[in-house]
């Protein structure tokens, strides 16, 4: 039986065409609708697992050391208190699962370097 925390979490895998690694675990789920369509997720991740995750879901962008995102975060996780963070921005194309172009940014916090939390955003403008 799907919840809606689950339907949620699907719903934005597939908007933002991310393929999270094995382990990975789903800290939690922003769903915004209006005008536009905004998701957010908190992940955490193996150590060694962040590059598999950009590289699986095709993410173009190159993280930038100390870069923020200003976007609204899962509550109860602040990206911006990381200690060390780097972000990166890209986008996917109209298509079957996105009938805009979505903006894909992702926040990679490494301030615990065994377990770090990669946070996303996929939105439409």
């Amino acid at each position: 039986m799907s919840t809606p925390a689950a339907a949620a979490l699907e719903s934005a895998l597939d908007f933002g065409g991310i393929v999270l690694p094995p382990g990975a675990e789903v800290l939690g789920v922003l769903d915004q609708r209006g005008i536009d369509q905004l998701y957010a997720l908190a992940v955490a991740l193996g150590p060694d697992t962040v590059d598999g995750l950009l590289r699986a879901s095709g993410f173009g962008g190159e993280l930038e050391p100390g870069r923020q995102v200003f976007l609204p975060p899962v509550p109860g996780f602040d990206p911006d208190r990381g200690t060390d963070i780097a972000s990166a921005q890209d986008a996917l194309p109209a298509g079957r699962l996105r009938p805009a172009r979505v903006t894909r940014e992702v926040l990679v916090d490494r301030s615990e370097p065994a377990r770090p939390v990669a946070h996303l955003w996929f939105y439409t403008t």
